[in-house]
Parts: C-alpha cells; structure tokens; sequence
C-alpha cells in the first residue's frame, strides 16, 4: 500500500551531486516523493510529506556526485486517514520501530541529454537492498536543477504487509515510486 511510497524516498537519492562542492538545497515545497500500488486490482497512489536530503550534483562531474534522502515514514498520505494508519501501522512501514527510509548513493553515471544512472541502497524497514535508479535533470535559469525518474520496489525485499494482504493479489508485490526534486542553485 501506501508504505510502499516510503521507497520513493529514495528516489530523491537521484539527486547526486559533485563530491567537493556543498550540497544544493532541496526546495521542499516544489519537490515530492510519490507512490501507487494496487490494491485488488484498484491503483491506489500516496505521497510522503516529509523528506530531508543532502544532494551534491554538478552535472559536468557526475562521477564525483552523492545524494542521501531521508523519509519521514509516518508523513504517508493517500487520502484516506484509516488506510494510512494501516499503511504505517504493523505489518506495513511499522513507523514506530522504522520512522526513518532512506537513499544514499553510492554511484551515479551519465548517459547524455541529462539522463543518469544512480545506484545506492534503499532501506525499508531496517533492509537494505542495493537498487539503481534512473534519473533526468532539468537545469532552471536560477542556476537550480530539477530532478526526477522513477523506479519499482518490491514490498516483499522489506518485509512490507503480511498475512491476509499477500494473499490472492489482495495488495500487489510492486510499488511504483516517482519522484521530483527541486534542488537550488550549487554553492
């Protein structure tokens, strides 16, 4: 479900930036983490509310880039006040013992026409599995930079829902995460 959007989190590690320059601040209010699942067939899609991330991404040098994102699990929304309780709640994201997602990166490679290649470790639930995610930068004429991509988790690689909502197709193994982040100039 909604939990699933927790991975979206780190997306945001697409953000990767140069190593010896100090990270672009993230522009919290035009940036967000997206999620959707399906839930008996139905799409149902969420957003987490609260990030943190430190980004350093000099497009010339990506080789040297790195990204940490940080979610505040509890901060899931879909909508619907009784289904983000369960999404955040045991068997799910269980915020109280995992508040936290993460992204940090651990390489990133250019493919031309400010596409990327990240690589990193998501963690979930206190798992950590090594993903690689794509990414795009739009430079912005204030010198900032927008980023984005998309990428699918398996909620099963972190332990995510259990019991009744694996059975039968009741809640789907794939989440689809997308992201945006808005990134201020490089200082």
């Amino acid at each position: 479900m909604k939990f699933l959007a927790r991975l979206v989190s780190l997306v945001l590690l697409l953000g990767a930036g140069a190593a010896q320059s100090a990270p672009r601040a993230l522009i919290a209010a035009n940036s967000h983490i997206d999620f959707s699942v399906k839930e008996m067939g139905v799409s149902v899609s969420g957003r987490f509310g609260h990030f943190d991330a430190s980004i350093d991404l000099d497009p010339a040098k990506p080789e040297i880039a790195h990204a940490a994102i940080t979610v505040d699990v509890a901060s899931l929304s879909t909508g619907d006040r009784d289904a983000d309780a369960i999404a955040v709640d045991k068997p799910w994201l269980a915020k109280l013992e995992f508040p936290k997602a993460s992204f940090t990166s651990s390489a990133i490679k250019a493919l031309g026409d400010n596409r990327y290649e990240v690589k990193g470790a998501l963690t979930i639930r206190g798992k950590t599995h090594d993903i690689t995610l794509p990414l795009t930068t739009s430079p912005q004429a204030d010198g900032g930079l927008v980023a984005s991509g998309s990428f699918t988790i398996r909620r099963s690689d972190y332990a995510i829902g259990g019991g009744e909502w694996n059975e039968g197709g009741v809640v789907a193994d794939e989440v689809a995460v997308s992201f945006v982040l808005a990134l201020g100039p490089a200082t």
